[in-house]
């Protein structure tokens, strides 16, 4: 059977697969920027939940980010060994660890913004500002569900 990149079909319409389609091409992106710095947009959203104050510790991290907690200790065992992020021992459970960004880790996502800033600028070229705004807007509340925020 031959593979098809006609838009036509059922999964053509769907959202969900479009934004699947979509997302990864911007992965890939943030995948080749990320690269030179030995990291991957995995090891990227470990440090913008840590930063945004929506993940405290690994535990969070996996549940937030909806990896195994295993997963998230290689990335943040990587995070740590290049002083991005900072690991203590949580002082109420001693079990849990409590993550902080470092000054190196906000660095590299000041870096990142940026390189994001670029991309969203392709995107609204592409778009035009009306219809990038509605996009905007859009994902905003998708990630409100994600994150449990308003």
């Amino acid at each position: 059977m031959e593979a098809t990149t006609d838009a036509e079909g059922p999964l053509a319409e769907s959202l969900a697969f479009r934004l699947t389609v979509l997302g990864g091409t911007m992965q890939r992106e943030f995948a080749l920027h990320l690269k030179e710095a030995g990291l991957t947009p995995k090891h990227l959203g470990v440090l913008n939940v840590v930063d945004r104050a929506l993940a405290r510790t690994q535990d969070d991290v996996a549940t937030l980010m909806q990896v195994t907690p295993g997963m998230v200790v290689r990335l943040v065992d990587r995070l740590e060994q290049r002083e991005l992020l900072q690991r203590r021992r949580d002082p109420v459970n001693r079990r849990r660890h409590i993550l902080t960004v470092t000054a190196d880790g906000a660095r590299v996502l000041a870096t990142s913004a940026a390189f994001a800033a670029t991309l969203d600028a392709q995107l609204v070229a592409t778009t035009g500002t009306a219809l990038a705004g509605q996009l905007d807007q859009a994902l905003a509340a998708l990630m409100r569900t994600l994150t449990g925020s308003r």
